[in-house]
């Protein structure tokens, strides 16, 4: 192998990459602009529409109203309710008539008012959002009725209301700043960061095979003077490099994202996320994805070298996503956790070791094993991509 060669090879691919603008637009804008967009916007229309939902007036209808005079009363109080009368109740629900319907039985009120216990039924749908916000509402209101005839109770008996709670608890938090934000972003970071190392190998790989076919370009790299060792490492580096700053890319925006993100995301969890993650755990999440980079960048460039057309490379490489995603999306089930089985697991490993490494806990016998272990397929899949560029059957099929 030239590595002057090699180096020829490498910068003619790379400028003829960065012209390509759908590479760039993988490659650059979609890891850069893809977190914001998550962390921003959706939450911002997730908060808009829940708020939106919650200050709407809440349509409900109710079987049995003159059992609950007393409550029904209470619920007409505000803006919040508005009381419609229906024929058929469960139809109404279904239909979007109403968004819950609220049953009292006929002793409601007397069975309350002799110091005996009764029921209310709520019926919602569980599929529909505001359905689910009624009845939501509904049984706060109802526990603020239920407290108010528990005082009433408990003053005619002369007892004080912390007779309910003798035991007062309290909520301590001992996990570290590093570890809570670590948490949130190793559920979803080591996933996207996967996807996106296979999406920024994707396009250079077909248009540096399948693409220099179709433009009649791959014979004249072919007739240099330049061993086929020399083109294959030329191509993988260039797919690797497009690859590699994806990750960084990816790396960097979701890291700034989730700095100034994490305070919306704590609007819907029960206590404030800080954002501090070790600088150590950025750099190994980055080395753990290097061998995965350059596995996929080999992959790719051996699968879209059967392609004769871009089109056609395209339709190859569509179901290789399939088997990236579904082993990468183990990262959101906490309950598996990185041991020796799954190090030697392509992609697994390297998503449990993300997770594990945002969290804080480095367990380095593990990580070395999937250094390792990455190190090796990544190294048989360029064997591979050598030699089906060294097979002329490959190279010029039609």
């Amino acid at each position: 192998m030239s590595f002057r060669k090699v180096k020829i090879i490498y910068i003619k691919e790379m400028l003829e990459t960065l012209r390509d603008r759908r590479t760039l637009f993988s490659m650059i804008l979609v890891p850069i602009l893809l977190f914001p967009v998550l962390i921003y916007g959706v939450n911002a229309v997730m908060q808009r529409e829940r708020q939106k939902t919650q200050a709407e007036i809440t349509t409900i209808s109710i079987i049995g109203e003159s059992f609950a005079s007393s409550f029904v009363s209470v619920l007409g109080e505000g803006d919040a309710f508005r009381i419609v009368k229906v024929e058929n109740h469960k139809s109404a629900l279904k239909s979007k008539e109403v968004s819950a319907v609220l049953e009292f039985p006929p002793d409601f009120e007397k069975k309350l008012l002799s110091g005996e216990n009764s029921e209310a039924i709520i019926y919602y749908d569980a599929a529909e959002s505001r359905s689910s916000i009624a009845k939501n509402k509904l049984i706060d209101k109802l526990k603020a009725y239920q407290d108010s005839l528990v005082i009433k109770r408990l003053k005619e008996r002369s007892l004080a209301g912390s007779i309910l709670h003798p035991i007062e608890i309290k909520e301590e938090n001992l996990a570290p700043k590093e570890k809570m934000s670590g948490f949130m972003l190793g559920m979803f970071l080591p996933y996207m960061i996967v996807i996106l190392s296979m999406v920024g190998a994707m396009y250079p790989a077909i248009d540096l095979t399948a693409g220099e076919k179709e433009r009649g370009t791959l014979e004249t790299i072919l007739v240099t003077p330049v061993s086929r060792l020399d083109i294959t490492i030329g191509k993988f580096l260039t797919v690797l490099t497009a690859s590699v700053i994806t990750v960084i890319l990816a790396i960097a925006s979701m890291s700034l994202s989730a700095s100034f993100g994490f305070t919306q995301i704590g609007r819907f969890a029960s206590e404030q996320i800080p954002f501090a993650i070790k600088p150590l755990s950025i750099i190994l999440v980055f080395l753990l994805m290097f061998p995965l980079s350059a596995m996929f960048s080999s992959v790719l460039l051996s699968v879209c070298l059967f392609a004769k057309s871009y089109k056609e490379a395209q339709s190859y490489v569509s179901p290789l996503m399939f088997l990236v995603i579904l082993p990468a999306m183990i990262s959101f089930i906490p309950e598996i956790e990185l041991n020796w089985g799954w190090a030697f697991v392509p992609i697994v490993n390297v998503s449990l070791a993300a997770r594990e490494v945002l969290v804080g806990t480095f367990r380095w016998g593990l990580i070395s094993l999937i250094f390792v272990s990455s190190f090796i397929y990544a190294a048989f899949s360029i064997c591979v991509t050598k030699r089906l560029f060294e097979k002329e059957e490959v190279l010029f099929r039609t």
